[in-house]
């Protein structure tokens, strides 16, 4: 391979000084085609396997990663209570103003998980304590741009401190939410509007 690619290196400089010999330049289109395919045709046996192992070994690595997404999602979901087959609801899977009902016991809630306007929104929170549906109200110099918090963050109905300063206002929006009644994970969620 390497005697080829110097044979090949060889004539393309041969074409080159019999070009500039001639007084032309730039080789012209049709010839440079012809030497890339000359130079590319016999690496193509090669390369075609160096691909084929790349896309097995990067869909492999993706399969790795489903998998173990999927095997923390269902400890995850072993740990609150909840089948393999059944889901939680989230903050970050749920927008705008909406009913969460529990499966459980039946509790019904009218919450808000997340609405914007111009120069605020408001985002709904979970008491980790007491599991009471409480918002949290940011108000942002830009349109529709959420940095770190002002001040901290407390639960009304018990007052547990739900996050601190300088956390992103997002956090805890994948955590699952839970009955305040029973506490139990199976909610379902009714959506009334979104914005």
């Amino acid at each position: 391979m390497l005697i080829y690619c110097g044979i090949c290196y060889l004539v393309f400089i041969c074409i080159y000084e019999y070009n500039m010999w001639k007084g032309k330049d730039i080789i012209d289109e049709e010839l440079k085609v012809r030497i890339v395919i000359f130079l590319a045709v016999p690496f193509l046996p090669i390369m075609f396997p160096i691909f084929y192992i790349s896309d097995r070994i990067s869909k492999r690595k993706e399969a790795i990663r489903k998998r173990e997404e999927e095997q923390k999602e269902n400890e995850l979901k072993a740990k609150i209570g909840l089948r393999p087959d059944e889901n939680y609801q989230c903050f970050s899977h749920m927008g705008g103003v909406g009913i969460i009902e529990c499966s459980d016991c039946g509790y019904k809630e009218k919450i808000t998980c997340f609405t914007h306007g111009d120069y605020s929104c408001t985002i709904g929170r979970q008491c980790p304590n007491c599991h009471a549906f409480v918002v949290e109200y940011n108000e942002s110099e830009k349109y529709h741009c959420f940095g770190d918090s002002d001040e901290d963050f407390v639960c009304r109905k018990c007052g547990t401190v739900i996050r601190k300063k300088d956390e992103s206002i997002f956090k805890g929006n994948d955590d699952p939410l839970f009955c305040p009644q029973c506490n139990s994970a199976r909610l379902m969620y009714i959506p009334l509007y979104f914005t």
